[in-house]
């Protein structure tokens, strides 16, 4: 019997570097009530308010601690909000049992959270996750950010147990860490997911994610996928 094909998220969310603790607390000005609130509409405003873009996406397997990939795939993507992700492949090189057991996965991954039909059942959102903001802040790529701590509200392989972090200037998304909160598969293990983001035309964009699974039959296995390029269309509609 064939074994069933693990499926690792991608990005898009996603997904995990080092943090200094900064020994700011939230002011009153900032209560969590208030924190949370902004994150959300900033969230929501980035899925409103971007009708298309493309960006180029390169994906890395890298096994069992080794320095040389095992797989490489390029992808050039674009994104609409009334239809989802497509992708044509610009390069493939490297095995070609791990382009296909964990890249195109991640690929399909990034698909179907993208669908339209799916796209607010992922969002960071209180309709998909119980919230809890750190008393302390925290320092990510030279942002002082506000933490969240992530509950999804059911299980699922595209919503995570773990944290945020958000700029506190902007609250736009600086990094999500975490496991999926369902496996899809025995096989899979729970991989650890981490995303970076960057403001990119006021947007929170993933421009780095990293996937780390561990499992019994293909030990350690990392997905290192980069973003480049974005070229991004506001929908100005109201």
């Amino acid at each position: 019997m064939t074994a069933r094909r693990p499926r690792v998220m991608s990005i898009t969310i996603v997904l995990l570097v080092s943090c200094a603790l900064s020994c700011d607390v939230l002011s009153l000005a900032e209560s969590p009530d208030t924190v949370i609130t902004h994150v959300e509409a900033v969230i929501r405003a980035r899925f409103e308010h971007i009708a298309k873009y493309a960006v180029r996406e390169h994906y890395a397997v890298y096994r069992n601690g080794a320095a040389e990939t095992a797989a490489e795939q390029t992808v050039q993507v674009t994104y609409q909000k009334s239809t989802g992700i497509t992708y044509t492949t610009v390069s493939r090189v490297g095995s070609s049992m791990w382009l296909n057991r964990a890249i195109e996965p991640a690929l399909e991954s990034e698909r179907e959270v993208n669908d339209v039909t799916m796209r607010h059942q992922v969002m960071l959102t209180a309709e998909n996750y119980e919230f809890e903001v750190d008393p302390a802040r925290d320092s990510v790529n030279g942002r002082d950010c506000f933490v969240l701590d992530l509950k999804p509200r059911r299980k699922s392989p595209y919503l995570l147990n773990g944290k945020a972090w958000v700029d506190a200037k902007t609250y736009l998304l600086v990094r999500i860490r975490g496991t999926q909160s369902r496996s899809t598969s025995l096989l899979a293990g729970v991989p650890l997911i981490t995303r970076d983001f960057a403001p990119i035309s006021g947007f929170a964009m993933v421009v780095h994610e990293e996937i780390e699974a561990h499992t019994f039959l293909f030990g350690q296995t990392v997905i290192k996928i980069d973003y480049d390029g974005y070229d991004i269309q506001r929908d100005e509609r109201p």
